[in-house]
């Protein structure tokens, strides 16, 4: 254990209490299983914009971008221009069809687009990767509460799991719908707060600064320090092919992630389905100026040598108070990625495998029943996940090969008036098999020949020529479908 920052734990102590409270409100609005996992589809437009905004501001948007900017400089603000414009995308190009068709899981909109066995395949594999995804946020945000309170991470990682568990059990959508309001207000509360601070009165105390404060004395102290302000603050200080890396991430991560995609099922109409991620990607881009910047603060401070904890040195080194706000914004991020990934897993689990591929014909009470059960499946998993197998980290971002190649099908069976259910169905097989066989390296290592690519980009050059080719030798008739899944009903 650590050294233990009390004002962090009254400070995070009083946030869960009230997160609590939001939740006895929440619960009193889940009468029925649409309730419980999409709202009733009764989502106005702040509620999806805030959802879907907070679910991009997790670790890899705070601490992750403040890491980023300690080695490498403000180029990082790129990564959130690219989550904003993958944002942007799903609404223009996904939300309203999602919204429009009544259905509760992307596996489902793929029966709508092609047939059984690509839905269930799909359902499968995006089951175990959400449930694998729960277990990589759950580690993040024990890892993050350790940081900031100095209690152990395993201690942390359990009580973050059970945490996140309970709050989802208690009303599902609607409670992520609720607490992401508050953690949005936390977030643009705590995290500029800091940025503020930090710029004003931090700043000028910093040998070279000579009492100037923001940028102008933060460049002098760099000065002072033999780095490069010009560089630093440059957002072309990462590599062209890092950034394009960015986009390419953004795109493919967020129009056919059940996770993103559950808010667009639980808005009111189609039309907020598709304004709210227009809201939700402004919401986002001021995020890699407060955080990067404090990143680069840490660095001329000379807060830490390790990157990873340059954010957390900030917040740790000014007054209890803003430090506590700001550690706290950083806490909301993350736990409001981790709910909406453990709630997409859960989603599945009841949704697609338990009713409509095992019990079709069970009732609107068996299926709500099955949906908690559903959250705590998942939430158990992810609690002995975070504790047996951290090791598994290294290759967290294998999940996202399923974005990519749900992300084709989706794309193909909506845009390509030829696209085949075969296609849907082999793309998703030997997209996955691909990607396994990169990541892995097996039998050898190919990422000295294929350019160090990112695995959902190899998943991608290798699903679009396999569905392209299917669709094209295969001819499409009404027949081509397999039966419909139980209780399936176009809409």
């Amino acid at each position: 254990m650590g050294h233990v920052y009390p004002f962090h734990l009254a400070i995070i102590a009083v946030a869960i209490t009230l997160i609590l409270a939001f939740e006895l409100l929440a619960s009193r609005r889940v009468k029925s299983s649409e309730d419980m996992l999409v709202s009733g589809r009764s989502l106005g437009l702040f509620f999806v914009a805030c959802a879907l905004a907070a679910e991009y501001m997790g670790g890899l948007g705070t601490i992750g971008v403040s890491e980023r900017a300690y080695k490498e400089g403000m180029g990082v603000i790129w990564y959130h221009i690219s989550a904003s414009t993958g944002i942007l995308l799903f609404g223009l190009m996904f939300a309203h069809y999602y919204r429009k068709y009544g259905i509760q899981t992307i596996p489902e909109y793929l029966y709508y687009l092609f047939d059984v066995k690509t839905w269930k395949v799909n359902a499968l594999l995006n089951f175990l990767a959400y449930t694998f995804f729960t277990v990589i946020e759950v580690v993040a945000l024990g890892s993050i509460l350790a940081g900031l309170t100095g209690l152990s991470i395993k201690f942390c990682a359990i009580s973050a799991a059970v945490f996140v568990t309970l709050y989802v059990l208690a009303a599902g959508m609607w409670s992520i719908a609720y607490v992401s309001l508050f953690y949005m207000a936390l977030i643009y509360l705590g995290l500029p707060l800091a940025f503020f601070y930090v710029l004003r009165f931090a700043v000028p105390n910093l040998p070279g600064a000579d009492g100037v404060a923001g940028f102008q004395g933060l460049a002098g102290a760099m000065t002072a320090k033999g780095m490069d302000p010009a560089f630093w603050f440059s957002p072309f200080s990462l590599s062209p092919m890092t950034v394009v890396g960015f986009f390419v991430g953004g795109i493919l991560a967020v129009p056919a992630a059940q996770a993103t995609v559950n808010y667009a099922f639980g808005a009111k109409n189609w039309k907020i389905a598709r304004l709210a991620p227009i809201l939700a990607a402004f919401l986002i881009i001021p995020l890699s100026v407060w955080t990067g910047t404090m990143g680069i603060y840490a660095k001329t401070a000379q807060l830490t040598d390790e990157p990873k904890l340059a954010l957390i040195s900030t917040l740790t080194s000014i007054p209890p108070l803003i430090g506590a706000m700001g550690a706290l914004a950083i806490v909301a991020a993350i736990i409001s990625t981790a709910d909406s990934i453990l709630f997409a897993a859960a989603s599945i689990l009841a949704k697609d495998l338990m009713q409509r591929w095992w019990r079709p014909h069970a009732d609107d009470a068996t299926v709500l029943r099955w949906t908690r059960y559903s959250v705590i499946i998942v939430g158990a998993v992810a609690t002995l996940g975070a504790l047996t197998v951290p090791e598994l980290l290294k290759q967290a971002y294998f999940v996202y090969t399923l974005r990519a190649v749900t992300l084709v099908c989706v794309f193909f069976g909506i845009y390509y008036r030829r696209a085949h259910p075969d296609a849907a169905f082999w793309s998703i097989i030997v997209g996955f098999v691909a990607a396994t066989l990169y990541q892995f390296d097996i039998p050898i290592d190919y990422k000295p020949y294929l350019f160090n690519l990112h695995v959902s980009v190899v998943t991608v050059l290798v699903a679009v020529p396999v569905f392209l080719a299917i669709s094209m030798l295969r001819k499409w008739t009404p027949d081509t479908s397999s039966t419909p899944p139980p209780l399936y009903a176009r809409r």
